[in-house]
């Protein structure tokens, strides 16, 4: 009996709440949502709206929808003590406006084509500095 695994949810500590909200609801279409109360701690929950579908069934089958949980902080500067995460990666359709998203934001981007599974990674970062990747079928990629 093997586990049925999807992702829940990442959750990302900010001390630039405002700012990384609105970036991920522009570039990433993630809304605000109801979120519980933690004894006062700041923070969002981001949700999809709608269950993801894309072209990758096989690998996303019963894939749901993403959220990304904020804590606010007073400081996100790295510490020796503390796990860092190299990168959280979404699935997506719609490459071309998702370029031009990140394009209108200044958003510097660069895509690492995978062949042998046919996906095409563009590689960001947030206003934070997280890596995020979002993948798309590789014949989304745009000529030249």
């Amino acid at each position: 009996m093997g586990l049925n695994l999807t992702l829940d949810h990442i959750n990302v500590r900010t001390a630039n709440l405002q700012a990384m909200l609105k970036f991920y609801a522009r570039v990433m279409d993630l809304k605000p949502g109801p979120r519980p109360h933690f004894g006062g701690a700041g923070g969002a929950w981001l949700y999809a709206e709608e269950k993801m579908t894309d072209n990758l069934d096989a690998v996303k089958q019963n894939y749901r929808a993403a959220w990304v949980h904020f804590i606010e902080v007073g400081s996100t500067e790295p510490s020796h003590s503390n796990l860092q995460i190299e990168h959280f990666a979404f699935t997506a359709t719609g490459m071309g406006d998702f370029l031009k998203r990140l394009d209108s934001e200044d958003c510097p981007y660069d895509l690492t084509d995978m062949p042998d599974v046919a996906m095409v990674q563009v590689n960001f970062r947030d206003p934070d500095g997280n890596h995020i990747h979002v993948d798309f079928p590789l014949a989304e990629k745009p000529a030249g």
